[in-house]
């Protein structure tokens, strides 16, 4: 499963696996303790009374073990195919739902994301086919061994066979992507028909929960109409995803960009700062950028300490140009960069902020997150009230927690932008 994107940020890392750190979140021990405690009550129930609490508990825990050595080895399969394919694993998380490997970016190849999606499910069904065929030959000498490999088995088999519905984002909907990608040559082709897929399958869930209710069967009704909900849920999700992946494809810098920056001329006395900019307990003058020119030439920017470095009593007496620094220390990018790009290239500075240059080089605007956020959102419709657009350029976050960075990440090195 790959949907649940942050949940290494709220887990334990417990050891590491060929250099992939293994986590556990903490609803995992949740699943572990309901595992336990069914077992053993199945256990108990075996030997109609006659075992040891003590033992119970044992040979819960041991299932429960199991369980979590398979849901482990299915992640394994995914993360040591993916490193054969040249991507580099972030982590692997156990959760309530099983396990995700989180890794760096999406294979660029459709063979290679189909050789990724199906090692986990394969893992599963043969550890399934192992463990039954040995409950099988234990059924006799150990009953106990027997009905519990029987139970780690079957849950293997459940894990296998779900993982395999053509559901993104579970391996039978990347399985599906992947085949549609490799036999037309689109990757963005393959998600439209996995999205597809996974809506005709929540609505035949959502059916079946209904048809269930009608008979009287209330808790089956409730099951498939949360699962029908939730997979709906799902495609809906990694719909919008495709739409703004669209979006960012479409839209070029210049089409966004904003004028977050003063002009003035180099040989003004740096008291003339004060008329631009508002000041903190600290002296320092807000984030806003000041170019400098001389002439109509632009020749520098100003850091934004310089108010701090210099006494009070020598603002009158320093000038501006005596503090300039080079135009081409700040992080910048073309007009003409489609919008996924910048988003990447923002990321990797420091004030989450760029200079556009025209094709002259020469600047023309600023693009920050707030600026590529309310783009994207007016393109789907929503206009933001100006008070949120204010609390998102005062924080400098992507208003409404849009989270296109992971949405851009997944477009390098991937045929979605030639798609669009």
């Amino acid at each position: 499963m790959r949907a649940w994107r942050n949940l290494s940020l709220g887990s334990w890392e417990v050891m590491k696996i060929r250099g992939i750190p293994l986590r556990i979140h903490p609803s995992w021990f949740l699943v572990f303790l309901y595992f336990t405690l069914s077992a053993k009550d199945q256990f108990e129930t075996l030997l109609d009374g006659q075992a040891s609490i003590w033992n119970g508990w044992v040979i819960g825990a041991f299932t429960s073990s199991l369980l979590f050595l398979s849901v482990l080895l299915h992640e394994l399969a995914h993360s040591f195919v993916a490193m054969g394919e040249g991507l580099k694993v972030r982590d692997i998380t156990l959760f309530f739902l099983g396990g995700m490997a989180n890794l760096e970016k999406e294979c660029p190849t459709s063979k290679g994301s189909l050789k990724i999606a199906i090692s986990g499910p394969f893992v599963s069904l043969l550890l399934a086919f192992l463990m039954i065929l040995l409950s099988k030959n234990l059924s006799v000498s150990n009953l106990i061994l027997s009905n519990l490999f029987k139970q780690v088995g079957s849950l293997n088999l459940l894990i296998g066979v779900f993982n395999l519905l053509p559901i993104m984002p579970l391996d039978g909907g990347v399985i599906l992507k992947s085949l549609i990608w490799y036999f037309t040559g689109s990757k963005i082709v393959g998600i439209k028909v996995a999205i597809v897929s996974a809506k005709l399958i929540s609505f035949l869930a959502i059916f079946v929960g209904i048809l269930s209710l009608i008979r009287g069967d209330i808790y089956i009704a409730v099951c498939f109409s949360i699962i029908g909900l939730f997979i709906f849920s799902s495609s809906k999700s990694q719909s919008q995803i495709i739409q703004i992946q669209k979006i960012l494809s479409e839209l070029y810098v210049k089409q966004v960009c904003s004028r977050s920056y003063r002009v003035l001329d180099d040989d003004l006395p740096v008291k003339v700062l004060t008329k631009y900019n508002s000041y903190n307990n600290n002296n320092i003058f807000n984030e806003e950028w000041i170019l400098l020119c001389r002439e109509g030439r632009w020749v520098g920017y100003l850091n934004e300490k310089i108010l701090k470095d210099i006494p009070v009593q020598n603002w009158d007496k320093k000038f501006l140009y005596e503090f300039s620094l080079p135009l081409t220390e700040l992080p910048s990018i073309t007009e003409k960069e489609s919008l996924w790009k910048a988003i990447i290239k923002i990321e990797k500075t420091k004030e989450g902020r760029l200079l556009v240059l025209s094709f002259a080089g020469l600047p023309l605007g600023t693009l920050d997150r707030v600026d590529i956020g309310n783009a994207v959102l007016k393109k789907i419709g929503l206009n933001l009230p100006d008070k949120l657009i204010k609390i998102a350029r005062k924080e400098n976050i992507y208003p409404l927690g849009l989270n296109l960075f992971n949405i851009a990440k997944s477009m390098v090195s991937s045929d979605l932008e030639e798609d669009q």
